[in-house]
């Protein structure tokens, strides 16, 4: 599961592949751009809603794509992004089926869809919250 789990070993979070302390220093050590482009194709988003997700414009979006080194608030975010992406496509046990669900309107969510949510890190959470239930079939 993506959801932070702590380790008995360590006492640390892990958040899917990185623990919390790692996934920071990742972040700060900053992406390359070519991620954006990755992330998005992960998520199945066009450019202009990638930059939403990332709250830039779209003109920032591409001039990123072509960065060496993306800034730490940005490569945290892909790297959340990139997480909820890969638990998704877990979850629903193929990336097209979760695509699809990202992009529908949920009861639950005030009939807004998953991916409306995805600009805040709240929402991310709140996200991958909904993705722990359908796995555990508690979700309604």
């Amino acid at each position: 599961m993506a959801t932070p789990a702590m380790t008995p070993a360590t006492g640390m979070y892990t958040l899917g592949a990185l623990t919390a302390l790692q996934l920071i220093d990742r972040s700060r050590q900053g992406l390359s751009g070519t991620e954006t482009s990755r992330v998005a194709g992960l998520l199945s988003v066009t450019d202009k809603e990638m930059a939403r997700l990332l709250n830039q414009s779209v003109a920032t979006f591409h001039r990123q794509g072509k960065a060496q080194q993306l800034d730490a608030a940005t490569s945290e975010r892909l790297l959340l992004l990139n997480r909820l992406a890969t638990y998704g496509a877990t979850v629903f046990q193929d990336k097209g089926k979760f695509t699809r669900w990202l992009r529908r309107p949920l009861r639950l969510l005030n009939d807004r869809s998953p991916l409306d949510l995805l600009d805040s890190s709240t929402g991310v959470q709140l996200i991958e919250d909904l993705l722990g239930r359908i796995e555990y079939g508690v979700f309604s």
